[in-house]
């Protein structure tokens, strides 16, 4: 059977996705929630919009989630200084705790795909990974053009 590398993403997706799912649920996280955190612990306050872009998706879907990890006590708003109509997006404490949480999951998690990896050869997945990722950010900017 002739796989494709589009089949082979989507099944490494799933299973990592698999694999998580408990941690998240566990959290008391949606899915699509933790990537928040994770981006709010790295890069600090940061507004909707900054957050969709790094995600590359629509700003409509991190509002929701945003509602939904503030009534849960994972995040706060603060208005912006600067534009008194944006608000920006900070952890709780709660929410500090879920995000380190989630990424001493992950890393468990990459542990296990990449086992078996030299540290090359991990180096050059996340390189060809990211060009992928360069690839569609390109396509899309070509498309809006």
């Amino acid at each position: 059977m002739n796989v494709t590398l589009h089949q082979l993403l989507f099944r490494a997706y799933h299973g990592q996705s698999n694999m998580l799912q408990p941690v998240f649920e566990s959290l008391g996280l949606g899915r699509g929630q933790p990537k928040i955190l994770k981006y709010l612990l790295t890069f600090g306050e940061s507004s909707q919009n900054d957050i969709a872009t790094y995600f590359n998706v629509d700003p409509a879907s991190i509002s929701r989630m945003a509602e939904i990890l503030q009534k849960n006590g994972f995040i706060k708003r603060v208005e912006d200084a600067k534009c008194r109509r944006a608000n920006k997006l900070s952890l709780t404490d709660k929410g500090r705790e879920a995000a380190l949480k989630w990424i001493d999951e992950c890393r468990k998690v990459e542990n296990v795909m990449l086992s078996g990896f030299s540290k090359e050869e991990e180096e050059n997945l996340c390189f060809y990974l990211e060009r992928v990722i360069a690839n569609f950010r390109k396509e899309e900017e070509n498309e809006r053009a």
